[in-house]
């Protein structure tokens, strides 16, 4: 799987929230599609904590299943334009109404009794799982068998990795220790090689970092002092406009990438 990093600088020419908003979502979509398994903010300089602030939660919302999300979030001004987002629609997301036996969904736990507890799945559909867990704790469930009302069924908590793609997480990092776990790092920007002539070297595990509205990664890492973690890469070589906004870069840059690992 691939992961990618922007910068915390990522929203700040957008003219508006709703613009912000929507280029989160934009981004969002761009993630899931390629299957994406991180989403990495990094900030250097002064971190425009705000910003990041907005980004992470947007995303940790988007990627959150529809039917957990008012369960999860509380009343966030943040969140005030969630309408605007678009649907992200990964298999997470379009569990069905009626739970299947040997399914393996998320939910939250409502609450717990001592010996069970009880957790919501959507549709008002719960599940027992035979242990105590902090009310809001997130797990996966694994269906077992009815439990005797029709709103409630028998559960495991289910340890292993997701059997289809869950989506992606969200963390938030200084650029010094942006690279760290990773295998292979991809720079991406127009300052690189084109990609007609050189092919990334992708790992099992690879980031790929995009440069901010401002700043490209050349820049980005000379004035913090540090050396570039990889070859840059020119994913769009002779391109025919000014600059290529990050959202758009991130959908060209994970296209390219799909294909060559064809």
């Amino acid at each position: 799987m691939f992961s990618i990093a922007i910068p915390h600088d990522f929203l700040s020419e957008a003219p508006d929230e709703a613009s912000k908003i929507r280029k989160l979502g934009y981004l969002a979509r761009a993630a899931a599609i390629f299957l994406t398994e991180t989403v990495v903010i990094y900030h250097y300089g002064t971190p425009l904590r705000e910003e990041i602030d907005l980004a992470k939660t947007v995303l940790e919302y988007l990627v959150t299943p529809p039917y957990l999300r008012r369960k999860v979030f509380k009343l966030d001004r943040r969140l005030r334009l969630a309408g605007l987002l678009p649907p992200l629609k990964i298999p997470s997301h379009t569990v069905p109404p009626e739970p299947a036996i040997g399914e393996v969904r998320e939910g939250v736990v409502e609450r717990w009794d001592g010996y069970y507890s009880l957790v919501y799945i959507g549709a008002g559909k719960y599940t027992k799982v035979p242990k105590p867990y902090p009310v809001g704790t997130r797990l996966m469930v694994k269906i077992e068998a009815p439990a005797g009302r029709p709103d409630t069924y028998r559960a495991s908590v289910y340890r292993g990795p997701p059997p289809t793609y869950w989506g992606f997480r969200v963390e938030v990092r200084p650029l010094e220790e942006l690279t760290k776990g990773f295998d292979s790092v991809i720079l991406t920007g127009r300052e690189g090689r084109s990609i007609c002539e050189v092919k990334p070297k992708v790992g099992k595990r690879t980031l790929v970092v995009f440069g901010g509205p401002r700043k490209g990664l050349y820049e980005i890492y000379r004035e913090a002092g540090l050396e570039p973690p990889g070859e840059m890469v020119n994913f769009v070589p002779n391109q025919g406009v000014e600059s290529i906004r990050t959202e758009e870069a991130v959908f060209i840059v994970l296209s390219v990438l799909r294909y060559l690992r064809c």
